[in-house]
């Protein structure tokens, strides 16, 4: 059986057909256990659809990646397949092997473009398994490809022939592993223009009809299928990858040179002229504005490196107390994260880091460790919040870690009266509070309020404005700081970003967290009480996203109408007292649905809320739902979150486009993709500390990242001679 994504087939079918393996049910989820005791192949269901097959890591059940099909007996049985690789290749190592470095496209029906693939490698092993058919060794004797025939061990760096079979094609660190037996179920080259498997070579995947890529020399192209064609007039036809450019004009790509190109993510203002002037201009103004920006950077941070303090004493005592008070293990990404931390503070150099992190993964404990070191030492705290509740949210769960420890702890926002304001600001100037949050008021003060601020944190760095930013750093010139960001770093920047500030990056989900299952639909009333009536039914609560202030209420009696005293709404027009009351009574449970603004897009955690249903999605950013959808899920029971949107004809295809990039980005992680997809849209944004620029969007992501590696290192080899002793000649 053949499962793939989108698929109609029921759970109790699928099930059946599992007797076979070891496998284990969590709602709509069904958890395949591998052979190798490392992974497990997710099944994701949506009543009868297949929403998404994931691969996941059994012991951490981190996110590994997606699958766009799974074979029942083949897929799950690779670990079995080791058995015959380790026969094959006995001298290798194969302790470490779970799964593949990567998969390779099923060259099943395309012997020929198998044999353009095999002429291209040089010096490395190949395993070539072919069943019984003789094909292949027809076809390489026709290109005067070398390769020998294998029945027992394979040679090494060469192409070996095996008259036997093997369930994928794919790559095993060095080791290239191709399939002819036709028990791969995935797309083969010869669908030219389908969604095909990822390529190995600079990860890039081949794109559907349509979608643009970059070429190294031309620059942004749109990718226009593949046609065989006869391009040296010699009667032999090849495949060729064909790239439309500005103008109409056509660029054709043989199918064995796409490592000159990388993947580009949305839809460009334009595309490039070929010849590759026009592509080179671009990259060009994309330095100049990258330098200026770096150069900016650089004189701050050297401002802020010539400023020392007294370098933190690192308690491991007090730090394991600590520790002891959170009910959870830190992830590996977690305790990676605190160590950079730890060497920052124990320098006499000011902190400046960057923390990014996925929704849900994290952060908030790593603030909270990073705080409680700072009174350890003598110092005191603030923690700036964009929003009230996301204060509140963060005072109630301060107040319960750190009043164990007798470590005060303090809000300052619009939610405390202007007597409650006085004396804090009394109390904070006497060194009685250690640890103050709050949300823009805050920005207010000046270090003369303080008794010795030491420590700031920056929660949702990518929430506060440039006037806030501006009094953030007239507050913090000789003062340690911390920014945490739920906007992600995609993999392929964050190398080149780390030559020009501190950045740690957070990938890795709590474990057992599942991934929230996404449905796009449009509005309807019976598709709303499906949704609540679910997660009442299992004791839960549900997160109702209404984004029309006017008329909330009428829309929020219409649901209490069906379900009585159980509801309650808030938007941010509304009195501090009573959304105070209202956010208090869905922590407490008294109401079980709230109806609410964008408000709720920072700051409510609720464990027991794993249903969101959100009305007007179309009106709504991408990176804004997915704010929004880490509302639910944060705990291990399943949750739902249902994207709706007017009737279609009132709905642009914009619009559309962005829902169903969320549906498809719903796993642990997907900020990642999300970030990647906002990048290219929106140009590097405030991660870079510039405005939205849309640097990305011009020369795509992968020429950016090698333009801003290039500065980084131009920066450092800079810095070092600044500090090398001038040369005299006499």
């Amino acid at each position: 059986m053949t499962l793939t994504v989108g698929q109609t087939i029921s759970m109790a079918t699928v099930k059946q057909a599992l007797q076979e393996h070891e496998f284990s049910v969590h709602g709509d989820i069904i958890d395949v256990h591998l052979p190798n005791n490392t992974e497990i192949v997710r099944i994701m269901f949506f009543d009868d659809t297949i929403e998404d097959l994931r691969l996941i890591d059994a012991n951490t059940r981190a996110f590994i990646k997606k699958l766009p099909m799974v074979n029942l007996g083949t897929d799950l049985s690779f670990s079995l397949a080791l058995d015959i690789l380790k026969q094959v290749c006995p001298d290798r190592d194969w302790s470490r092997v779970s799964a593949p470095t990567a998969i390779l496209p099923s060259y099943n029906s395309a012997v020929s473009l198998l044999a353009d693939e095999l002429a291209t490698v040089k010096n490395q092993t190949v395993l070539l398994f072919v069943g019984n058919t003789k094909t292949a060794e027809n076809y390489l004797r026709n290109k005067k490809i070398d390769f020998i025939i294998t029945k027992s061990t394979a040679i090494p760096n060469c192409i070996n022939i095996i008259p036997s079979t093997f369930p994928l094609s794919c790559q095993i660190d060095d080791l290239l592993i191709y399939s002819l037996t036709d028990t791969n179920p995935g797309k083969t080259l010869d669908a030219g223009t389908g969604a095909l498997l990822t390529k190995t070579k600079k990860e890039f995947i081949m794109p559907l009809v349509g979608e643009c890529v970059v070429h190294s020399l031309h620059g942004i192209g749109r990718f226009m299928g593949i046609k065989k064609l006869d391009l040296l007039g010699d009667g032999n036809f090849a495949d060729y990858l064909t790239l439309q450019y500005d103008g109409g004009t056509m660029v054709y790509l043989a199918t064995d040179k796409t490592d000159v190109l990388s993947n580009y993510v949305g839809e460009p203002t334009r595309l490039h002229k070929i010849g590759g002037q026009d592509f080179a201009n671009a990259k060009q103004r994309v330095r100049r504005r990258l330098q200026e920006l770096s150069f900016k950077l650089s004189d701050l941070y050297r401002q802020r490196a010539g400023i020392k303090r007294p370098p933190y004493e690192i308690l491991a005592d007090n730090n394991a107390a600590f520790a002891a008070s959170f009910p959870y293990n830190l992830t590996k990404d977690q305790d990676k994260v605190m160590q950079d931390i730890y060497a920052d503070l124990s320098s006499p150099r000011l902190m400046d880091r960057l923390v990014c992190g996925d929704v849900g993964y994290g952060k908030t404990e790593i603030a909270f460790r990073t705080a409680f070191n700072a009174v350890m030492n003598g110092h005191q705290v603030v923690l700036l919040c964009p929003t009230t509740i996301l204060s509140m949210q963060h005072y109630q769960n301060a107040v319960a870690r750190f009043q164990p420890f007798g470590i005060k702890v303090a809000v300052y926002n619009r939610f405390i009266t202007a007597k409650q304001q006085a004396q804090t600001l009394a109390d904070l100037q006497d060194g009685k509070i250690d640890i103050i949050i709050g949300t823009h008021k805050l920005l207010s003060l000046t270090n003369t309020n303080f008794h010795h601020l030491g420590l700031l944190i920056l929660d949702e760095e990518q929430r506060f404005g440039v006037e806030a930013k501006e009094k953030i750093k007239k507050l913090t010139p000789n003062v340690d700081v911390l920014t945490l960001s739920a906007t992600p770093i995609p993999r392929t920047l964050n190398m080149s970003l780390m030559g020009l500030r501190d950045i740690s990056v957070i990938t890795t989900p709590p474990k057992d967290r599942l991934p929230v299952i996404t449905r796009v639909a449009e509005f309807s009333w019976e598709l709303l009480w499906d949704a609540i009536d679910q997660e009442l039914n299992r004791n839960g609560q549900v997160i109702v996203l209404y984004n029309t202030v006017r008329d909330m209420e009428k829309f929020a009696s219409k649901i209490a109408a069906r379900y009585p005293n159980k509801v309650g709404y808030v938007h941010g027009q509304m009195a501090t007292s009573q959304i105070e009351r209202t956010i208090t009574a869905v922590y407490e449970h008294e109401i079980d649905i709230i109806v609410a603004s964008t408000i709720l897009e920072n700051g409510i955690d609720l464990t027991t809320a794993n249903t969101l249903f959100v009305v007007g999605a179309d009106k709504l950013g991408l990176a804004q739902m997915h704010q929004l959808r880490g509302r639910v899920g944060r705990s291990t029971t399943q949750a739902y979150a249902y994207l709706t949107y007017a009737r279609a004809e009132y709905t642009t295809d914009k619009a559309l486009e962005r829902i169903n990039a969320i549906k498809n980005f719903y796993s642990t992680g997907a900020g990642f993709n999300i970030a990647m997809r906002d990048l290219e849209i929106r140009g590097s944004g405030e991660v870079l500390g510039a405005n939205q620029s849309g640097h990305i969007e011009e020369i795509g992501i992968e020429a950016f990242a090698q333009i801003l590696n290039e500065i980084a290192a131009e920066n450092r080899h800079r810095q070092q001679t600044m500090l090398q002793p001038d040369i005299i000649d006499e």
